[in-house]
């Protein structure tokens, strides 16, 4: 399994955002992590949004039990990781929108009388 930790990276950033960032007790391999930057267009929060989903998923299949003195509670690291990707989702939530005018060689052409049929084509034989 491969670990790299590097907030020069996108693969970095997802981590610190999850977190998921001590080398000793990760939860996901750089692969997957680029494999969900891959399917988030490169955004890092969202790519983090859907790491914290998976595992969430992951750890609410896995059964909670005790051994030993030791107890291993998935169903709390599941709600850890399904709130975390809640909270990362309000942050983009909060973001607003904004309104693009094109400012071009066409924004004149397409706000005035010029249609596609004034256009003239010449076809060369």
């Amino acid at each position: 399994m491969s670990f790299t930790y590097d907030l020069s990276t996108n693969v970095g950033k997802v981590r610190l955002m999850i977190p998921d960032n001590d080398s000793t007790a990760y939860d996901l391999q750089d692969a997957e992590i680029e494999y969900f930057l891959e399917q988030e267009g490169n955004s890092v929060i969202y790519a983090a949004i859907a790491c914290c989903q998976w595992l969430a998923r992951k750890y609410a299949k896995q059964a909670t039990f005790s051994a030993d003195g030791m107890s291993f509670q998935a169903s709390q690291r599941a709600q850890l990781f399904a709130e975390r990707a809640r909270e990362l989702r309000e942050q983009t939530e909060s973001w607003g929108t904004f309104d693009i005018d094109r400012e071009d060689a066409f924004s004149e052409a397409s706000a005035s009388e010029y249609t596609r049929r004034d256009r003239v084509i010449y076809i060369k034989a």
